[in-house]
Formats: C-alpha cells, sequence, structure tokens
C-alpha cells in the first residue's frame, strides 16, 4: 500500500517549493526533474518519492504561478512524458529511487491542498478560503491583499436566515504563521 502525502496545514510545516530553491539546494532528482517542468514554463512545486522499496511513488506537483488558469491534463501528459524520458535516460541510476521500480504521478495542487506559501495565496487572490485564523474554528474569508509577510482578509460570516448573503466583516492582515488549514472553497457560478 502506498503512504499517501500529508500536506503542510500552516508555513511552519512547510518546505520551499523546488522552483523556489537555490540550484545549489536542489537534490539531483529535484534538479533532474525541476529543469524538466520550469523547461516548460511551470513552476515545480514538490518532487516526493513514496511508498515501500519495490512499490514507490514518484510524486511530482506543478502549478501555473504567474496565471489564474490552471494546468491543462495536455500539459500534464506533455510533463509526465519528458519528466519519464529524463528519467529513463538516467538508467538504473535515478538519484533517490536507483533501480527500484516506481509509478510516477504528475499533478497539480488541487483545491484541497491547504495555502502555506506566498504564491499560494497570490495565486488565489480575490478567492474565498476557509482558513483557522489564530487556531480558532474555520471560517470563510475572502483574499484581498498579499505580500511577503503576510495576507488581508474579509471574514464572512453567514446570513441570519438561509439564502441570505453572508455578512462581511472590515479587512483585516494576518501574517502567514496565524494561519492555518486554508483551502479554496469552490464557488460555482
Amino acid at each position: 500500500m502506498v503512504n499517501r502525502r500529508r500536506f503542510a496545514k500552516n508555513i511552519q510545516e512547510s518546505q520551499p517549493a523546488v522552483s523556489e530553491m537555490d540550484p545549489l539546494q536542489r537534490s539531483e532528482l529535484q534538479s533532474l526533474i525541476g529543469a524538466v517542468v520550469e523547461g516548460q514554463g511551470l513552476w515545480c512545486e514538490e518532487v516526493l518519492v513514496g511508498g515501500q522499496p519495490g512499490d514507490r511513488v514518484l510524486s511530482v506537483v506543478v502549478d501555473r504561478i504567474d496565471e489564474l488558469e490552471g494546468v491543462s491534463l495536455d500539459t500534464i501528459s506533455v510533463i509526465t512524458q519528458e519528466v519519464s524520458a529524463a528519467l529513463d535516460a538516467q538508467g538504473d541510476a535515478i538519484p533517490e529511487l536507483g533501480a527500484d521500480s516506481y509509478t510516477l504521478e504528475v499533478t497539480t495542487p488541487g483545491t484541497d491542498r491547504p495555502l502555506v506559501r506566498k504564491h499560494h495565496w497570490q495565486k488565489n487572490l480575490g478567492r474565498i478560503v476557509n482558513v483557522s485564523i489564530d487556531g480558532a474554528e474555520p471560517t470563510d474569508a475572502q483574499i484581498l491583499s498579499v505580500d511577503a509577510e503576510g495576507v488581508e482578509l474579509v471574514v464572512l460570516t453567514p446570513g441570519a436566515k438561509k439564502g441570505m448573503p453572508p455578512k462581511r466583516s472590515a479587512p483585516a492582515y494576518y501574517t502567514y504563521d496565524r494561519l492555518t488549514n486554508a483551502t479554496i472553497q469552490v464557488q460555482l457560478k
């Protein structure tokens, strides 16, 4: 059985994205895969080896951080083929995997992945998130602005009766260390 990834819930638990790292800080595997992903103009969020020997999963998480649009399935397919070819070119000397068999999984962060770094919040500017502030019960809030230290949010409180619009608090600024489990709330139009 494959060990499933546990996402960081806040900035303190978070590791830098591969594309944020200095090339000298990257592992050999991160360098190899990061070059392929970044060569396609995408952001390499994470390269993770999971599972057990003989049943390894190599997860590569890619994103676009300069656009609101996500990554298309066609682009995921191209990245998967190019990463696979780069790994095949390594023969039995794949860094961190060696000759072990593995499953390659190329994916995007998805809406269930918590926002933990500045670029996560920036990409979702204007959207509604469900977030725990200072350890309190999670609440919905709209992202108004983002900077290096934190975000400005408008907390949304449900209307008094079903069908009534939510009440909006005055905008307030929160540093990243005060925010936990922030996930995007999908809004259907």
